[in-house]
């Protein structure tokens, strides 16, 4: 997966695509595998620990990369913008639509889980029970 990211002048390479990649992790987290489990009647969450909340870890991720356009903010002190939160945006959405593509079914709901697709598929009609 490729983030390419506006982020004004680089202060730190290294930092910055550190940065990305992890906030990439996240963002395939969010969209293939993490869910709050809620017990409906009690409100209770189900899955409150590291061994029932699912979420990638690096055998788990593809490949990552990433690149910055090299651009002047005139706002900022040294040229620079954010770069938190915006590569966890956009693995949700990509995954989505590489599905959409490649199968014609837009799914619009996370996480996308095996279930999920098989699910989604099955009224798709792309699967028979």
């Amino acid at each position: 997966i490729l983030n390419l990211h506006d982020s004004g002048r680089i202060l730190n390479p290294q930092l910055a695509e550190g940065q990305v990649h992890g906030g990439m992790g996240m963002g395939i987290g969010w969209a293939l595998f993490e869910e709050m489990i809620i017990d409906e009647k009690t409100g209770v969450v189900r899955n409150p620990n590291l061994l029932d909340y699912k979420f990638p870890t690096i055998m788990d991720l593809p490949d990552l990369d990433c690149a910055f356009v090299d651009t002047y903010e005139p706002q900022s002190a040294y040229g620079h913008k954010a770069l938190g939160e915006p590569p966890i945006i956009s693995p949700a959405p990509a995954i989505r639509n590489a599905i959409r593509m490649a199968t014609g079914v837009a799914i619009n709901t996370l996480p996308i889980t095996p279930k999920t697709l098989f699910n989604e598929f099955v009224l798709a009609g792309l699967i028979r029970e």
